[in-house]
């Protein structure tokens, strides 16, 4: 006995997306049901909603503009893949450019792939190689690149291209339209943190101040800047690591974790912190932000490479890795690992998308983990391990299309890019 279709949409309308996902590969008449729903109701886009978390959507919003309404179904078939763990890892290639040498820092997005070098130089190329533009921009290593408010979704011929790039005791924003480059320079900064327009700047000193760059040029081809926010840490007091993160500023200085919400409507330049917790560590924190790092606002991963008893702490005696997890109500809890039982090897690169983690060590190796939340987090038990030439990892970006999550993994003499593909996309 076959049920009528009105009968089937109202049971599909109640189902979660990953029983609709199920039932497009049951039958060609499930699947013609759930097509239709997908385009004649926002069903899509309240299993999203409902079921990703929304530090994990926010994550993905801006990859999926391109698709219109059909983004809400690209997103949930990435996530769920990953979810499920029913995502095929391809073994890592070699990006083809033989032109790359001494590598320092990479920056990928719609279109567009910078790569910065020791000597202090820019290149940026499309996402096929073709080189865009170099530009020299100082005469020291580049240590970080970011691009800031990139819209340009394919369109070549209308290029509105701002790029951060962080060297020693300084940040650079770099414009270009196509024809004109543009180079606004900011000294004595010892880093930065960027979401979105906004950036935070520690200056030589103790002083931070957070910046709103526009989205757009003025008359002069130039992008304005504002500073709504700052204050000044002084002595004995010392930054940890500090975050920006969906509105909110997170700090950590001297164990105490602080926040600033940078886009309270009211918010003057003299506003307070707010503390939000105190944490205690297993052993004493470095000054140097590779090893101890903020996750959006709520996870502290901190590093203690060559640990021993020397450090003071019994308890550590190798490699660690402490992961701290706050919570809303105050309180934290923690986890610690063996880095050295795991990696056979030093961590040299973090890197968190969605709910995708990666490990990068100093062999050249990258752990793929599946992060429902960290609650249970093992990190033992990764999803895939991946072999990435021998040399260690410095960083890695990440570009995310419908059906496939792409990931560039960069050491100092090559980019290697592992795609990751949903099998079974939903476009099939």
């Amino acid at each position: 006995m076959r049920f009528p279709t009105e009968i089937i949409e109202h049971i599909l309308l109640k189902c979660d997306g990953k029983t609709l996902l199920t039932a497009k590969t049951t039958s060609d008449i499930l699947s013609d049901v759930v097509e239709y729903l997908g385009k004649r109701t926002r069903i899509w886009e309240w299993c999203c909603k409902e079921e990703i978390p929304q530090e994990q959507l926010l994550e993905y919003l801006p990859s999926y503009e391109i698709y219109g309404k059909d983004k809400w179904k690209h997103i949930y078939n990435n996530w769920s893949a990953w979810e499920l763990q029913s995502t095929d890892i391809v073994e890592p290639k070699l990006c083809p450019n033989n032109t790359l040498r001494r590598i320092s820092s990479i920056a990928v997005s719609s279109d567009h792939i910078a790569v910065g070098n020791e000597d202090g130089r820019l290149k940026l190329y499309t996402s096929h190689w073709e080189p865009v533009f170099e530009h020299r921009v100082v005469a020291v290593k580049l240590t970080k690149l970011t691009f800031i408010g990139y819209q340009d979704y394919n369109n070549e011929n209308d290029l509105n291209i701002c790029l951060v790039t962080a060297f020693n005791n300084g940040i650079s924003l770099i414009s270009f339209n196509g024809f004109r480059k543009e180079q606004y320079d900011i000294l004595d900064v010892k880093s930065h943190s960027i979401y979105g327009n906004y950036i935070c700047i520690e200056k030589v000193g103790g002083r931070m101040t957070i910046l709103e760059i526009s989205s757009k040029t003025n008359f002069y081809d130039r992008r304005e800047i504002k500073e709504i926010w700052f204050t000044r840490i002084y002595s004995p007091r010392c930054i940890t690591s500090y975050h920006m993160w969906n509105e909110k500023c997170t700090f950590l200085i001297n164990g105490v974790v602080s926040q600033v919400n940078y886009k309270k409507p009211n918010i003057t330049p003299m506003d307070e912190m707010e503390k939000v917790m105190t944490v205690k560590f297993y052993a004493p924190l470095w000054l140097d932000r590779s090893t101890t790092q903020i996750f959006r606002n709520n996870v502290i991963i901190n590093i203690y490479k060559y640990a021993d008893k020397s450090s003071g702490s019994p308890d550590i005696i190798d490699d660690y890795v402490e992961i701290i997890i706050l919570r809303p109500d105050g309180h934290y809890s923690k986890k610690l690992f063996n880095a050295w039982e795991i990696f056979r090897s030093v961590i040299t690169c973090i890197y968190l998308y969605g709910n995708t983690l990666l490990i990068a060590t100093a062999c050249g190796t990258v752990y793929f983990y599946q992060l429902n939340n960290w609650k249970n987090f093992d990190m033992k038990n990764y999803v895939a391990k991946k072999i990435v030439g021998k040399h260690p990892i410095i960083a890695i970006a990440v570009k995310e299309v419908k059906g496939e999550r792409i990931f560039y993994v960069c050491s100092t003499f090559a980019i290697h890019k592992i795609v990751c593909w949903v099998p079974g996309n939903c476009d099939q």
